[in-house]
């Protein structure tokens, strides 16, 4: 699954004119990405999910069976950010998945103290 996600990322950010690449765009290509791959797989996405139970913001997409049970959880930013790790151990879930995306991979590995045991981590730039 991570494979594919990440495969699919990449084709996406490169079809994007190098002149418009910019964090917020590459944000908002993972979740379209993100959208599409859950569907296929037979989820329900639900962007900016949150745990209506706590504060901590939302998730940027979950994927939810029939049963309206969440299967996957996803956050993105540049570099893995604790208020992401926060917001996706408030999501019950079995698979719970960070995807960074900044050009600077030593900021990026720097950032992995963040994670948690059952968060995985995605990292999707290529030079």
């Amino acid at each position: 699954m991570k494979d594919e996600i990440q495969k699919r990322i990449l084709q996406a950010i490169r079809a994007i004119p190098k002149g418009h690449i910019r964090d917020a765009v590459v944000k908002e290509t993972i979740r379209c990405v993100l959208y599409g791959f859950l569907k296929e797989q037979g989820l329900r996405p639900v962007p900016a999910f949150r745990n209506p139970r706590y504060p901590e913001g939302p998730v940027d997409m979950v994927g939810m069976n029939d049963d309206h049970a969440v299967e996957v959880a996803f956050c993105s930013n540049p570099t893995i950010e604790l208020k992401d790790i926060k917001s996706l151990e408030r999501v019950v879930c079995e698979k719970k998945i960070v995807i960074s995306f900044s050009p600077n991979e030593k900021k990026v590995k720097m950032s992995t103290f963040f994670l948690k045991p059952g968060i995985e981590h995605i990292y999707v730039y290529e030079k």
